[in-house]
C-alpha cells in the first residue's frame, strides 16, 4: 500500500510582522473611490456638455458622440459596480452612488436622443438638475 504523503504546511505569522495584506487592500478600496470620484466628474462634465451642445439645437453628429460617450461610462460604471459588489465591499453608500449614476446615465439616451415623451425628458431633467 502507497503511503500518502501531507504536503500541508503551517506556518505561524508573529504578531508584530505587518499585515501586507490589510494594506495592500486598503490601497485598492483607496484607488476605487478615487476611480468612482474620477468617474463621476466625467459624468457631471458629460452634463454640462449636454447643456452646451445639445439644449438648443442637436446636430447627428453631437447626438452620435453624446450617445457613444453615454454608453462608455455606463460601462466603466458597470464595471465599477461589479469591483465594489463583493459582501465585503465596506462602503455601501459609494456603491449606491454608483448604481445611481449608471441608472442617470441610462436614462440620459432616450431624454436626449429623441426616445422619451418631451415632458417626461423634462421631469427628469429637472428631478436630476434641479437648480
Amino acid at each position: 500500500m502507497m503511503n500518502v504523503l501531507d504536503f500541508s504546511v503551517q506556518v505561524a505569522i508573529p504578531a508584530t510582522m505587518p499585515d501586507y495584506f490589510e494594506r495592500f487592500e486598503a490601497h485598492v478600496y483607496r484607488e476605487l473611490s478615487e476611480a468612482v470620484e474620477t468617474w463621476g466628474r466625467s459624468v457631471t462634465a458629460l452634463a454640462q456638455w449636454e447643456d452646451e451642445h445639445l439644449l438648443d439645437s442637436q446636430t447627428p453628429e453631437d447626438l452620435a458622440a453624446h450617445r457613444r460617450t453615454v454608453e462608455r461610462l455606463t460601462r466603466f460604471g458597470r464595471f465599477l459596480s461589479q469591483a465594489m459588489d463583493h459582501p465585503d465591499f465596506p462602503d455601501t453608500a459609494l456603491r449606491e452612488n454608483v448604481a445611481a449614476t449608471i441608472q442617470t446615465l441610462q436614462d440620459k439616451i432616450p431624454v436626449w436622443q429623441g426616445t422619451m415623451p418631451k415632458a417626461q425628458a423634462e421631469a427628469i431633467l429637472k428631478a436630476a438638475f434641479p437648480e
